[in-house]
């Protein structure tokens, strides 16, 4: 018994000690992957081949009324992959695999697929066309 008490004493000394660890504070050009996508600094995408994992934070416009989640992997030798979850009952995912282009007049993904609009900002795309737009989020693998 004595020990426990003994141990409650030395737990007492030290836990107001924990309030004293001062907070971390991130500059806000390192808190872009929390920002509102409407405070991304966006621009246009700057050419390099698309690489990597993205998820979607924000789906706008008519497309937005048919999505709830868009997944793409992007390959730098032009292939992709993407799924998407549709707002069916119940709700399903629908996959797609191809090739992307990027060109004067936009992104390709596919054959005979419009053109999107392709802009990038930290950690960010966005794909921007007629139905809508959708912020991506790097992801990690």
């Amino acid at each position: 018994m004595r020990t426990l008490n003994a141990g409650c004493v030395a737990l007492a000394a030290v836990w107001p000690l924990a309030a004293c660890v001062p907070s971390s504070v991130v500059a806000p050009e390192d808190r872009a992957a929390f920002l509102e996508p409407a405070e991304l600094p966006w621009q246009p995408y700057s050419g390099a081949p698309l690489d990597g994992l993205y998820a979607s934070v924000s789906i706008t416009g008519d497309a937005g009324l048919g999505l709830l989640k868009v997944y793409y992997l992007f390959l730098p030798d032009g292939a992709f992959t993407g799924a998407a979850l549709l707002a069916t009952d119940p709700p399903a995912f629908q996959v797609l695999s191809g090739t992307w282009s990027l060109r004067a007049d936009g992104l390709h993904l596919g054959d005979g697929a419009p053109p999107a609009v392709l802009e990038e900002a930290p950690d960010h795309l966005r794909l921007s066309g007629a139905q809508g737009a959708v912020v991506l989020h790097r992801e990690v693998l």
